[in-house]
């Protein structure tokens, strides 16, 4: 076993805690956004005749009163909708040790690799959908036969969070372009100091005749995720992007495609292909795959967190 340790370096969003309407369930004060909930008893018991427009009134001259959260805040205009984001669950931390794996397999063994870019050119000729597309080109590494028995390799790998220490800010989020700014939304986020533990195990692999076998080891995934952020960070150092550490990773919202798939693999070893996904990918989703997109918080990329290991 081994812990895993992220110290977040620029804000972070790993969005799916809903989001709120300021002037509605989100109201801001002083430096601060109130979140409330008008159907609350504290709420309802202060109104003789209880109605969404009372509600408001009341909390909004009290927020602080009424609230079951706050975050320090930029001032927010009304109806504005913030996005409510969390610390990283383990999930999320195993989905990037699996992508890490994914790349150090392609890397390691040739004829796998060969069979990955096989995969994927068989999918782009199927047109599949495109969450198939990726998942086409993992079980060549991942869906594998061992003792006759066919299972996900990574089932072996378990992630669960030790220690969530997160600093919770609202952020304005500028998705920029060409130095341009094309929109931009507010968000709770993780602040720069945050930090969060996470136990990583690996379990052996049980053959038939009741003997282990350690198909992945913990120093397997140490290697894994070194070579994919070092790999993706000079990926983002070549666009004059902020790389802020030597072991750093691009987590959650607003990472970027990089960080979610071995994408800077294919480039470098089927350029055409790459360039073949990517037309296929703008074509399904009807709008921009690319990597022209930056969302920035505080003038800096967002998702940052450096790791390290004991």
């Amino acid at each position: 076993m081994a812990i895993l340790k992220l110290k977040v370096e620029t804000p972070l969003f790993v969005l799916g805690g809903g989001s709120a309407v300021v002037g509605l369930d989100a109201f801001y004060k002083d430096g601060k956004l109130y979140l409330v909930d008008l159907g609350s008893p504290g709420v309802l018991s202060q109104m003789r005749e209880p109605s969404l427009e009372a509600a408001v009134q009341l909390v909004a001259r009290d927020p602080a009163r009424y609230s079951y959260a706050s975050f320090p805040s930029p001032q927010i205009p009304e109806k504005a909708e913030v996005k409510i984001g969390r610390a990283p669950p383990a999930s999320t931390i195993k989905g990037l040790l699996r992508t890490a794996y994914l790349r150090y397999m392609l890397e390691r063994d040739s004829e796998v690799a060969a069979k990955f870019l096989n995969a994927v050119k068989t999918a782009l000729e199927e047109r599949v959908h495109p969450k198939i597309l990726a998942s086409r080109g993992e079980e060549v590494v991942f869906r594998r036969y061992f003792d006759k028995r066919r299972f996900d390799l990574f089932n072996l790998v378990h992630v669960k969070e030790l220690s969530l220490r997160p600093n919770y800010r609202v952020y304005k989020v500028d998705v920029v372009e060409g130095g341009s700014v094309k929109a931009s939304f507010y968000a709770v986020g993780t602040a720069p100091g945050s930090e969060f533990e996470y136990l990583v195990e690996v379990a052996p692999f049980f053959k038939e005749s009741g003997e282990k076998e350690q198909l992945i080891s913990i120093e397997d995934l140490r290697s894994a995720l070194d070579l994919f952020a070092k790999e993706v960070a000079e990926f983002e150092r070549s666009r004059g992007r902020l790389a802020p550490c030597e072991r750093g990773v691009r987590l959650g919202f607003g990472a970027g495609r990089r960080w979610k798939t071995v994408l800077s693999f294919i480039q470098k070893r089927e350029p055409q292909l790459y360039e073949s996904v990517g037309e296929y990918m703008h074509d399904r989703l009807k709008r921009v795959w690319g990597d022209l997109t930056v969302k920035i918080a505080e003038g800096k990329p967002v998702g940052w967190a450096c790791y390290e290991w004991s």
